[in-house]
């Protein structure tokens, strides 16, 4: 399969049988390329709140999973290890080469630590902001309201489905740990949605995340929610900075 040098325009990448549509930005020479993967049914359009200002000092590698925003959509399971398999055969035949530090976002913090995993030689940092966790679907519903829990399984139909997530988690469960990658945990600190046992767990599942890697940092954003990088973008475009310090020590 032939390489395709992506624009800042963007551009379809073929990945076999399906094209996904991504954009690389910035022209930094030296450094690794930071991947940024979206939260549960968003586009990259959702990183347009840091892309500007993060693409002044970084190379940034953003693009849409199977069925969302521009890319296209086939047959093929919507769980992380299907994710992590697109996304690497996606840098690969962009001619986007490592070493990568992987931004996730919610969902996508699943298929970044699956990710790292897989392909640990080809990464230098993950930075997960407020990142889904393994078992928050056997503690957090029970402590939801019934109108957000009600709200939060209906949601798994936007990109997949609920087995498909749920699978996911497993997928996640069994990777283990990031070993000795440098990681950055980012957590919004208000997060109204919840109610103080299932923002308590969730705290905790971030403390949980931060222990990963032995080189990591907690930051919590009081005044963020869910989306950080929309609530907040100058706390991450500061963790992505602090994560530039981090690999070059």
């Amino acid at each position: 399969m032939s390489k395709t040098t992506v624009s800042e325009a963007g551009h379809k990448v073929d990945i076999g049988s399906i094209k996904l549509y991504c954009e690389l930005l910035g022209d930094k020479n030296d450094g690794p390329t930071f991947v940024f993967d979206s939260g549960y049914a968003w586009s990259l359009f959702n990183w347009n709140s840091i892309r500007d200002e993060v693409s002044e000092f970084a190379r940034m590698f953003i693009y849409d999973r199977a069925g969302i925003g521009k890319s296209e959509k086939d047959q093929r399971y919507r769980h992380s290890k299907q994710s992590v398999e697109n996304l690497h055969t996606l840098l690969q035949n962009a001619n986007v080469k490592p070493p990568y530090v992987l931004v996730g976002h919610s969902f996508g913090g699943l298929n970044v630590r699956l990710f790292a995993n897989t392909y640990p030689e080809e990464i230098a940092g993950v930075i997960l902001l407020d990142s889904c966790h393994e078992d928050q679907n056997k503690v957090l519903p029970p402590l939801f309201s019934d109108k957000v829990r009600d709200d939060y399984f209906s949601g798994f139909a936007a990109e997949g489905s609920l087995s498909e997530f749920e699978e996911s988690l497993e997928q996640v469960r069994r990777s283990g740990s990031l070993g000795h990658i440098p990681l950055i945990v980012v957590t919004g600190g208000n997060q109204p949605h919840h109610t103080d046992e299932s923002m308590n767990a969730w705290m905790s599942f971030q403390k949980d995340l931060a222990n990963l890697s032995t080189r990591s940092k907690h930051i919590i954003v009081e005044n963020a929610g869910h989306a950080i990088h929309i609530d907040s973008p100058e706390a991450v475009i500061n963790s992505i900075k602090e994560m530039l310090e981090m690999i070059t020590k």
